[in-house]
């Protein structure tokens, strides 16, 4: 194969990688207008008191991650205050899971707060 031909291919995915990440952002727009984490905590029984507290968590965890970096929450805080807002869901690893799973999909800010925690690995199971 030519440096040519090799160029051209390059160029041909990287245009069909562009491409993608267009679609991408497309799905994660409409995803989130349908409230993904509303739904996913209906789904698993939290009640209007719990659904209310875990996003001023969320909210708050945004403005922590976004502060001073010896402020930023660790993998345990987060488990241990889900855990404290919805009780019935300690221990619940796919829980936790899809939680921070859901927060890819669901408004901006939570974008953020996914990405630090994909940054971190998290989940992290002892």
């Amino acid at each position: 194969m030519t440096d040519s031909e090799m160029m051209r291919r390059l160029a041909a995915v990287e245009l069909q990688v562009e491409e993608l990440k267009s679609v991408q952002d497309l799905l994660v727009r409409l995803l989130s207008t349908t409230r993904p984490l509303s739904s996913l905590l209906e789904y698993y029984g939290a009640t209007e008191t719990g659904e209310r507290a875990l996003y001023q968590l969320l909210d708050e965890l945004v403005q922590v991650v976004r502060g001073p970096r010896q402020h930023h929450p660790s993998f345990p805080y987060f488990q241990m205050r889900v855990g404290e807002i919805l009780p019935a869901l300690v221990g619940d690893r796919s829980f936790l899971q899809t939680l921070i799973d859901t927060l890819q999909v669901e408004r901006p800010a939570y974008r953020e707060l996914h990405a630090y925690m994909a940054r971190h690995r998290w989940p992290i199971w002892d």
